[in-house]
């Protein structure tokens, strides 16, 4: 599979500094399919003042074509100042569409938190149809004292029911501390099979954050390991579909 150019455009620029106690969007350069839907902040009577939560900053960015296409090339890059505080979250799942002959469609995304920032990144699932072919590059640059909930989650559905798989998904993480790469992770299917029994997919990352507890959800198997290099904890969920995962995460985020 052919990999990104360092020199691909970047359809999705957000920074983030903190002023007065509050996080604040610094820069927000972004273009087709991309747009930054609004800002806000948790309303004033669900938080304590002098919380976390009242300085945190939510970040709603839609997908504005709907569907990623075969020939997409996607780059979003990420950067929290120190003590910055955000949510960040997408409009709703993305469809990930069959890919034509030799055909690869591609998502870049570069994360950099500094000292003492905070990022929960909850974007909704992908919906791989079959016959797609996807590259997910994820490169994420922790600072001292930041933290990071960190989900990705997918499903690869058979509408017509014809046992036809998704192509090829080439799925890349790298956490890096200090400039030293702390974490590695790699997922390369090609043309898997899926059982009716799990069709839906998820791994979460706390960095920086207590062992957390397993979520108990009908019809959803999940387990919990350490993070090397003293990171935090991974989970990893599967399910028949997307709605048992989607009840995980929210109970996991509800935490932080």
């Amino acid at each position: 599979m052919k990999h990104f150019s360092e020199s691909e455009q970047c359809q999705l620029d957000l920074s983030f500094v903190r002023r007065q106690g509050q996080t604040l969007l610094d820069r927000r350069i972004f273009t087709y399919p991309y747009v930054l839907m609004r800002t806000f902040r948790e309303p004033a009577a669900n938080v304590q003042v002098g919380s976390e939560k009242a300085s945190r900053l939510t970040a709603m960015v839609q997908n504005s074509s709907g569907p990623i296409h075969d020939r997409d090339h996607l780059r979003v890059n990420l950067a929290l100042d120190a003590a910055t505080n955000v949510h960040l979250t997408y409009q709703g799942a993305t469809a990930v569409l069959r890919a034509r002959s030799g055909n690869t469609s591609r998502e870049r995304l570069s994360i950099s938190l500094g000292e003492g920032a905070h990022l929960s990144y909850l974007p909704e699932a992908r919906i791989y149809f079959p016959d797609a072919r996807h590259q997910q590059i994820t490169d994420i640059a922790l600072s001292t004292g930041s933290t990071l909930l960190f989900v990705d989650s997918f499903t690869a559905p058979d509408p017509e029911n014809q046992a036809r798989p998704l192509a090829e998904l080439d799925n890349t993480l790298t956490i890096r501390r200090d400039g030293e790469t702390a974490l590695l992770d790699r997922q390369h299917l090609e043309t898997p099979s899926f059982s009716q029994r799990f069709r839906a997919f998820a791994s979460l990352l706390l960095i920086g954050h207590p062992q957390p507890q397993l979520p108990e959800i009908p019809h959803l198997y999940a387990a919990v390991s350490a993070l090397p290099s003293n990171l935090g904890w991974g989970i990893r969920l599967a399910a028949p579909d997307l709605r048992p995962i989607r009840a995980a995460v929210e109970q996991v985020a509800s935490r932080w």
